[in-house]
C-alpha cells in the first residue's frame, strides 16, 4: 500500500505544513513513507507498557482480540484517507490527513503483526517453530505482492491527469480497502468465542503436562450392551 500512499500523497496532497495557518515546512511525497516509521516508533513503548500492566494485573488481551482490534484500527486509518477526499481544496488535501491516516495505520499493523510472531512462538511446537516463522514471512511477501496489484485498482487512465480528476480514484480505493478491513475485523469477533476457548484449552494442557499430568481427558468405556 506504500506505493498507493505515495502516489495519493504526490497528486492530491498539500505537501506544506500549517499550523494556524502558518506555514512551517514542505515534505515531498516519498518523505510521507517515514511516517509509518515514526508512528512505529512512538506507539510501540506504549504498547508495551500498556500488555505488560494488563498481563500483571490478570487482564491480558488475548491475541485474537488483538488482531480484531487492529482490523478495525486499519479500516478507521483507511477511511480518514478516503474521507480526507471531502475536505480537499483544488483537489489536494491537508497533510494532517496523512498524519493522522497513517497514525492510525501503523497502530493496526503493531496490533497485527507484532501478535502473530508471538502467537507462533506461543502455540507452536518448537520442532515446527523455525517452518511456521519462515511461513509467516512468506505470507508477508505475498501480501506485499497483493498490494501492489491492489494499486492497479487506482492506476492513472492517463499520466496528465490533474488533482480533480485523480482525487474520485483514490478516494474509492481508500474506502473499499477500508470495508475489506471491517470485514476482516467482522470475521475475527465472529471466530472470537473459539479462539478463545482453544487457547483456553492450549493453557489448560500446558499447564497439565508442566504438572506432569495427563492433558487429555480419560475416554469414557463403550456402554455394554
Amino acid at each position: 500500500m506504500s506505493t498507493s500512499l505515495t502516489l495519493f500523497a504526490l497528486r492530491n496532497v498539500d505537501p506544506t505544513c500549517k499550523l494556524f495557518n502558518m506555514s512551517l515546512f514542505s515534505w515531498s511525497a516519498a518523505q510521507f513513507q517515514a511516517l509509518n516509521l515514526l508512528w512505529i516508533m512512538l506507539l510501540s513503548p506504549f504498547l508495551a507498557i500498556a500488555y505488560t500492566r494488563l498481563a500483571r494485573s490478570g487482564h491480558d488481551i488475548p491475541i485474537a482480540a488483538k488482531y480484531a482490534l487492529g482490523f478495525m484500527v486499519v479500516a478507521l486509518g483507511f477511511f480518514v484517507f478516503a474521507f480526507s477526499g471531502r475536505y480537499a481544496v483544488d483537489g489536494r488535501v491537508s497533510l494532517w490527513f496523512m498524519v493522522s491516516g497513517y497514525g492510525l495505520y501503523s497502530l493496526g499493523e503493531l496490533l497485527v503483526s507484532g501478535p502473530g510472531l508471538a502467537m507462533i512462538a506461543h502455540y507452536v511446537p518448537a520442532r515446527m517453530s523455525g517452518f511456521m516463522t519462515g511461513a509467516y514471512y512468506v505470507a508477508t511477501g505475498v501480501s506485499q505482492y497483493l498490494g501492489s496489484v491492489v494499486a492497479n485498482f487506482a492506476r492513472m487512465p492517463s499520466n496528465d491527469l490533474g488533482s480533480l480528476q485523480s482525487l474520485p480514484l483514490y478516494t474509492k480505493l481508500f474506502f473499499g480497502l477500508g470495508w475489506v478491513a471491517a470485514g476482516g475485523a467482522a470475521v475475527a469477533i465472529i471466530l472470537l468465542p473459539l479462539l478463545n476457548r482453544l487457547s483456553r484449552e492450549h493453557r489448560r494442557c500446558v499447564e497439565a503436562v508442566r504438572r506432569g499430568t495427563d492433558p487429555l481427558p480419560p475416554s469414557k468405556p463403550a456402554p455394554v450392551r
